[in-house]
């Protein structure tokens, strides 16, 4: 039951009234819609959340562009760092090739086998996203299914190799994102 301090049309209104300039701002910021979608999202999620609480004291409007400028930064913070740890575990691969002698027969075979081991869609969905370079939204489009089960899906591939390849992972990393940018 919502309770009366919480009142679903007025909700309905705002987000009618702001959704469309608080997503523009927000996609100026991080230059990408459907993550401006999310972080958009989320700012209403917690206006709503917070709606009829003895602590607003802020317009809504206000509120809204606070929220997701903040929001907005701090995902382009996660997205940097995201970047470095790719830059390190690049690297990181690289010196493991120098000292194995450039030998990633063996490394490849294990790597070969944790991907066939993948549950079936989790294994098509990574193949289709680092082997064929498709996007999460093209991925979703060709096996009729939604862009966030595509997300849900590779994170849990991820996951999966993550542990299972634990002790080549840096080496892995990188011979994956050669792969990938040669194609």
């Amino acid at each position: 039951m919502i309770p009366e301090s919480r009142n679903i049309y007025a909700f309905e209104r705002l987000f009618n009234e702001h959704y469309a300039a608080v997503l523009l701002y927000s996609t100026t910021i991080v230059k990408s819609r459907n993550n401006a979608e999310d972080i958009v999202q989320q700012a209403f999620i917690s206006l709503w959340q917070k709606m009829g609480s003895a602590d607003f004291h802020t317009s809504v409007r206000s509120y809204l562009y606070k929220t997701v400028y903040h929001a907005s930064l701090d995902f382009l913070k996660h997205e940097k760092i995201k970047k470095r740890y790719e830059n390190e575990t690049i690297q990181a691969g690289n010196e493991t090739i120098h000292e194995t002698g450039g030998d990633t027969t063996e490394i490849q075979k294990r790597l070969q086998y944790a991907i066939d081991e993948l549950p079936k869609q989790c294994g098509r969905i990574f193949k289709m996203s680092r082997f064929d370079g498709l996007k999460y939204t093209e991925i979703a489009a060709a096996l009729h299914i939604s862009e966030k089960t595509v997300e849900n899906q590779m994170g849990k591939a991820l996951k999966i190799l993550r542990e299972a390849l634990k002790d080549y992972l840096p080496l892995i990393l990188f011979l994956l994102n050669f792969y990938y940018a040669g194609r």
